[in-house]
């Protein structure tokens, strides 16, 4: 019996991005703080609320601190993740797992990544499980 998938399991409420573009003034942490602010406020939810964030990136941070930091994240866990050019996207894809087994609720994705000469793109998803009405995407 093969998996049937985890597409009725797994709703994206939220998404968040800074443009893309050359950022002299910020760094990656500022970056990720605008880009999970406008997150937040898509989906109608705050940090307190989500479950456990993963971090995507290659070269901008080592661990989950680089996003721990910024956003002030305080017994809430973080896994940092990387696979080449898929960064964010393993991201995206390990939080939707970890919803659709039912381990959390309520997730946030973040890939983020500085490029030469300043140029940033931060993209951020929050993932909801809709299984047996937890975290019901507010409408």
């Amino acid at each position: 019996m093969g998996s049937h998938g985890i597409k009725d399991r797994v709703a994206i409420v939220g998404m968040g991005c800074t443009r893309f573009g050359e950022h002299w003034d910020k760094g990656v942490d500022d970056l990720i703080v605008d880009a999970a602010t406008a997150t937040f406020r898509s989906a109608g939810v705050t940090k307190a609320e989500v479950d456990a964030y993963w971090l995507g990136t290659a070269q901008s941070g080592m661990s989950g601190i680089t996003l721990a930091r910024p956003l002030q994240l305080v017994g809430k866990p973080v896994t940092r993740v990387e696979n080449y050019c898929a960064t964010g996207s393993e991201s995206f894809r390990n939080a939707c797992y970890a919803v659709a087994s039912g381990a959390y609720d309520r997730v946030m994705a973040v890939g983020v990544e500085r490029g030469r000469g300043g140029v940033e793109r931060i993209g951020v998803k929050l993932s909801v499980s809709r299984a047996a009405g937890r975290g019901t995407p507010p409408s």
